[in-house]
């Protein structure tokens, strides 16, 4: 049955009529744009909907309820069941109260996904009226009228759901009563909830059990959100079990300003997630940790960590309180993605070994990512990455390395880390890290057989790329071969004068992408700074073939740079070259060698 735009409709069957509905055969209901319904079914009606498996109601304006009930009724009616609704959807409903009023049961033994979207007045699943009054105590009395009332409750089975979608539901305070249904939610895998502006916690204290089967959890924009869990409350012998989420997989925090903590309790209890493979936080300014000591050493699953935006995160993993200094090492073994970003507060990744508020490097020996290949570091205030004392598994299979807007940060590649940094590294981005001078000395240059993108921006200290060592003389001449590099990509760097300082002959056999823009102080960039210089030094000094995979470059707001490379060029120079854009280079006169100038460029 499908009712679309359907302005005046406002019952199936007119009120006058003694006659019950009967569907035995429906298996399908859409209705959508019927602004006068307040209603859909009667109970009777319901009754009769055995071949349902799908309902979608949406955009009814004056809807305030699914199944509707005669006060008469309600006290001995018998439990309402669905028997074969597989897919129900509520969307913007803006008057929507609840599914039904009453005391009535509802089963839904073969829903599997449950979304209820933009029902800005829904408080309640089934909205039990009237509401009894009855004294409070400190722990408050369900049911009473001082208790928020609850999404679902005790009278609602959901023993086969699986995905549970919760959106933009103003009224929403607590999803769960602490009293449920023994079999409902066992089987739930994923939840989402998002711009909940009311709701303080998602989970009810009480509710480890019923999440046993779940492997995503996705909160989004909920501003009064505290904690993912009620504060615990429990016994002595309890307290001694960890509380575990088994099956969890993905959990995905964003865009919730008071978050303090992912479960609140006045006790000492231990939250584990041994099947964690990806966490990400986002927007919590409130959090000032993420993990427990105890927590992070269950992370053995973890592959993927993003963390960012976070104002007040001073570490990402912090020791108990009452457990003392204990030396720990935390691995995880199987993380291959981390990412850091905009965590201005942040000390260091653990903070069992940062005392006060100094700065300390970023990373330290009790910490261990044998299978780490992707470091995301952006907006943080370290002087430094890594200690010295970094283990030996560590950082040995980085493969992409990204650091941005650190502006403390004086060492990007420490001499220290060298070896296990350059050994795979295939992709290394550097930008607004203006106390830099350099990236890499000479002997690491000839270290980075993997590397094929570098890209360079916002360095504003940086005069070379790779510096001479101390102990080398002016006059020797150091060879320079990066095999791999395909793209080369340099921008907004005052004061860089070359890639390579001093007498030097690089050669770039692969490189295919080359831009520069915005080095004002460069003259000559790459080539043989080993042979003699020209009056009119260009900014690619080649004799001989030096750049035979070429295929684009562009040269943008060089003010100072009045050639490209000599007059005398090789036949074969630059021979598969297809693009040269050149623009906002004053000085520039576009003369070109006649071997290259019927190619189509722009200048």
């Amino acid at each position: 049955m499908k009712l679309w735009d359907l302005p005046r409709l406002d019952a199936l069957v007119t009120s006058s009529s003694e006659a019950t509905l009967s569907l035995p055969s429906l298996t399908t209901v859409s209705l959508r744009n019927c602004h006068s319904l307040r209603y859909l079914f009667t109970y009777d009606t319901s009754r009769t909907l055995v071949k349902l498996e799908m309902l979608d109601v949406s955009d009814c304006n004056k809807m305030q309820k699914v199944v509707a009930m005669e006060e008469s009724e309600e006290r001995n009616l018998k439990a309402m069941k669905f028997s074969r609704l597989q897919t129900l959807k509520l969307c913007s409903l803006k008057s929507l109260i609840s599914f039904s009023l009453g005391s009535c049961a509802f089963e839904f033994p073969s829903l599997t996904n449950l979304s209820i979207l933009e029902c800005t007045e829904l408080k309640a699943f089934i909205l039990r009226l009237p509401m009894p009054r009855v004294e409070t105590t400190n722990e408050g009395t369900a049911g009473s009228d001082e208790s928020p009332p609850s999404l679902f409750d005790e009278k609602v089975l959901f023993p086969s759901l699986e995905e549970l979608k919760l959106w933009s539901m103003c009224q929403l305070k607590r999803i769960w009563h602490n009293q449920l249904h023994g079999q409902s939610f066992c089987k739930l895998a994923s939840l989402t909830v998002k711009l909940c502006e009311n709701l303080s916690h998602v989970f009810p204290s009480n509710s480890m059990d019923m999440l046993q089967s779940l492997s995503k959890i996705e909160v989004v924009g909920c501003p009064s959100l505290e904690a993912l869990f009620e504060p615990v409350s429990l016994s002595s012998e309890e307290r001694q079990k960890p509380l575990e989420l088994s099956a969890l997989k993905k959990m995905k925090l964003l865009n919730l300003p008071r978050l303090t903590d992912i479960l609140k309790g006045d006790y000492e209890v231990t939250l584990t997630f041994p099947s964690l493979m990806e966490l990400n936080v986002r927007s919590c300014p409130s959090l000032s940790y993420l993990f427990s000591s105890t927590t992070a050493k269950t992370l053995h699953e973890l592959v993927v960590l993003d963390i960012s935006c976070c104002n007040n995160l001073r570490g990402i993993i912090v020791m108990e309180e009452g457990k003392g200094k204990i030396a720990e090492t935390f691995e995880f073994r199987h993380l291959a993605k981390l990412k850091l970003g905009d965590l201005k507060s942040l000390i260091c990744f653990s903070l069992d070994n940062c005392a006060g508020d100094g700065l300390y490097p970023l990373f330290d020996e009790k910490l261990a990512f044998p299978k780490l290949e992707e470091l995301h570091i952006k907006g943080v205030q370290q002087e430094e990455l890594w200690n010295s004392k970094i283990l030996m598994e560590s950082f040995c299979c980085l493969k992409a390395l990204q650091v941005k807007q650190c502006h403390n940060l004086v060492n990007v590649i420490p001499s220290f880390m060298s070896e296990r940094l350059l050994h795979y590294m295939e992709s290394l981005t550097v930008e607004e890290c203006p106390r830099l001078r350099n990236l890499f000395t000479m002997s690491m240059a000839k270290s980075l057989g993997q590397l094929q993108y570098l890209g360079l921006s916002g360095c504003g200290e940086m005069e070379y790329i790779v510096t001479k060592e101390d102990q080398k003389s002016e006059e020797a001449t150091d060879k320079i071969v990066i095999p791999q590099l395909v793209t080369l990509y340099l921008h907004n760097m005052p004061k860089l004068r070359s890639f390579c300082q001093g007498k030097h002959i690089s050669k770039w056999p692969s490189l295919k992408e080359f831009t520069i823009e915005d080095c004002k102080a460069v003259n000559m960039i790459l080539g043989d700074a080993s042979c003699s210089v020209p009056k009119h030094q260009p900014l690619l000094l080649v004799e001989k073939v030096e750049f035979p995979a070429m295929e684009s470059m562009e040269i943008l707001h060089m003010d100072n740079m009045e050639k490209i490379w000599l007059d005398d060029l090789d036949s074969n120079a630059f021979g598969k070259l297809k693009t040269l854009v050149v623009e906002q280079c004053e000085k520039f006169y576009p003369y070109f060698h006649l071997i290259i100038c019927s190619r189509d460029f722009k200048t």
